[in-house]
């Protein structure tokens, strides 16, 4: 009994010990020091990642750039974070860029204002810029009261005749951003408050729909475009009238992640064969991702309100990180693509022509 008991004392003499030990060990060690934990921002329209918040606060350029054949190609468009194509009179499409990642020099063709590119302009509160408009183009620049820049009234300012180009009037207008964004500086105009954003999927997201490879739009029967998916990039190879389109400053062919297609028809509402858009309301659309499509739905409340894009059961789109490229079609027959059959079809994997959302959404 004797012995347990100095066996039990000299262990807790040697647990007091360690105890000390440790304790003494702790108190020379140096605390522990841990590094700020790093904040990450994304640009608003690509959500590419930027180490301090200035750039997500700067303000959206709403650049209005020609497509006419005399006016190919256009400069910057590789740099734009989104493009919208509609159709405008006759058998002519054109773009509007929003640059809000990039500020790019020597920005063009810059083309004239329409209602509906001045509406969507304004679900960004971007700055618009464009040389000259229809009348119905002009009247909405005031209606929605967007911050506007028009080259009639900026000439030998901050829009300029690019002489190096080949390119004849009015097909040769061209801008600075840089430029015009220190035009409005001076003037007091904030270009440090911008607010809109999309909402994106994580960089490791897994996409889903129907496997499309390819979607042809034929906005009339002389203009068509093609939107070919690349596997080795993960991107939309943009093709239009049959030729990729080239990036006139960048020599850059110009691809997107994603492709949204609105069926908003256009009907002939003023001189000079100018367009209204059915662009108010709802409607339906398709959305194509890393090669897989989608049916969509859209509803824009009035003039000024956001489009906002649906899937079918009711939840918002989520855009894959990286540039997207919008075109407005009329119908959708206008919009034509192939899909794989399923197993309970023919079985054979052969391929058949789809052009109904509706379709496509009950084979999903």
């Amino acid at each position: 009994m004797k012995k347990l008991k100095k066996l039990l004392l000299v262990g807790l003499v040697a647990t007091s010990l360690v105890a000390c030990g440790k304790t003494t060990e702790n108190k020379n060690q140096a605390p522990e020091v841990k590094e700020p934990e790093k904040i990450v921002y994304y640009t608003p329209l690509t959500h590419e990642e930027r180490d301090n918040e200035d750039q997500a606060k700067k303000k959206i350029f709403a650049v209005m750039l020609d497509n006419h054949d005399d006016a190919r190609p256009q400069a910057q468009i590789s740099k734009a974070d989104i493009i919208y194509e509609y159709r405008v009179e006759g058998e002519f499409t054109r773009y509007m860029a929003l640059f809000q990642s990039n500020f790019p020099e020597n920005v063009g063709p810059v083309r004239s204002a329409r209602p509906y590119f001045v509406q969507t302009a304004k679900e960004y509160n971007a700055i618009y810029a464009h040389w000259g408009g229809s009348v119905a183009g002009l009247e909405e620049v005031k209606k929605r009261n967007v911050v506007d820049l028009d080259g009639i009234a900026l000439e030998g300012i901050v829009f300029h005749r690019n002489k190096n180009v080949g390119k004849r009037a009015p097909h040769n207008g061209y801008i600075s951003l840089p430029e015009l964004e220190k035009y409005l500086v001076e003037k007091g105009v904030d270009v440090n408050d911008n607010t809109a954003s999309l909402n994106f999927y994580d960089k490791e997201a897994n996409i889903e729909g129907l496997d499309v490879g390819e979607i042809t739009l034929n906005f009339n029967n002389r203009y068509k475009t093609n939107f070919i998916y690349d596997e080795a990039t993960g991107k939309y190879k943009y093709i239009r009238q049959g030729q990729p389109v080239i990036d006139e400053a960048t020599g850059q062919e110009f691809d997107t992640d994603n492709l949204v297609v609105l069926f908003q028809k256009g009907v002939v509402a003023g001189p000079k064969g100018t367009l209204k858009m059915a662009n108010i309301g709802t409607g339906q659309g398709l959305l194509l991702q890393k090669g897989k499509l989608a049916p969509i739905n859209w509803e824009k409340e009035n003039e000024d309100a956001r489009t906002i894009l649906k899937y079918p059961d009711g939840t918002e789109v989520k855009f894959y990180p990286g540039r997207t490229f919008f075109s407005i079609v009329d119908e959708e027959k206008d919009a034509v693509y192939q899909v794989p059959e399923t197993e309970n079809q023919a079985g054979e994997g052969n391929a058949t022509e789809n052009h109904d959302p509706a379709k496509v959404n009950s084979q999903k």
